[in-house]
């Protein structure tokens, strides 16, 4: 009795949708990954803080480095949770908890700006994450206010800071400047689902203004990977949220 074998071929279909009115352009780059992102396996040492808003809530940040002295000055005075009504903005919440005074005019350092710009990949950076988050208000969003502490360098060179949103839990990626004197520049990735590579929503180096901000929205949306690039003692706030 004759035996017919039948080959099928497998298709495979990715798809990306977006629900973000940003005009930047998405570039897919890196690998996928089959497993689940830990930073644990990009950095070598961590350090909790445990963080309390002036509603009562508690978060604890996870900061990572591969330098383990680069942790040693993180406090809770370096990092604060910032809850943000139902009914208002980041920049609001700001205004409401004197973090941003918007009567503060922002100073032109374009043509230094430009001058020291770079697009380069230093490998000690520092990342943040907030692992756990406990809220008072449950209908209230976050946010992280970051003031790295102050080096002892007359002149800082330019330091950079990764932030990621917690997997699976975000949509909305926001940031926010409030030092008139630090300039801050960022650059955002995302990953649709697990497997995804990291897809790009804005490219480094994006200038922010003093009181100004930028906010992105990705549905799906796995992981948010936020980068800034400032200077010592920068002041800025980022949210990840729904």
């Amino acid at each position: 009795m004759k035996k017919l074998f039948y080959a099928l071929p497998v298709l495979g279909l990715l798809f990306f949708t977006s629900c973000d009115r940003d005009e930047s352009n998405e570039i897919m780059e890196e690998s996928a990954l089959d497993t689940e992102f830990s930073l644990n396996s990009v950095y070598d040492f961590h350090k909790d803080v445990t963080v309390t808003s002036e509603e009562g809530s508690t978060g604890i940040i996870r900061i990572h480095a591969n330098n383990e002295s680069a942790l040693i000055n993180y406090s809770s005075i370096n990092l604060s949770l910032m809850e943000i009504n139902a009914n208002e903005t980041l920049k609001q919440s700001l205004v409401r908890h004197n973090k941003m005074d918007l009567t503060q005019p922002d100073v032109d350092q374009e043509t230094d700006d430009q001058k020291n710009v770079s697009y380069d990949e230093p490998s000690n950076d520092i990342a943040f994450e907030l692992i756990q988050l406990t809220k008072v208000n449950p209908t209230s969003k976050y946010a992280i206010n970051f003031n790295h502490p102050q080096t002892n360098t007359s002149k800082a060179s330019w330091q950079y800071y990764t932030h990621y949103s917690s997997v699976g839990e975000s949509q909305i990626a926001e940031i926010a400047r409030h030092s008139v004197w630090r300039r801050v520049y960022y650059g955002l990735k995302y990953k649709a689902y697990s497997g995804s590579s990291w897809a790009t929503i804005q490219n480094e180096w994006k200038k922010i203004n003093n009181n100004q901000s930028f906010s992105h929205t990705k549905n799906p949306c796995y992981q948010f990977r936020m980068r800034v690039k400032t200077k010592k003692n920068s002041a800025y706030s980022v949210t990840f949220d729904y």
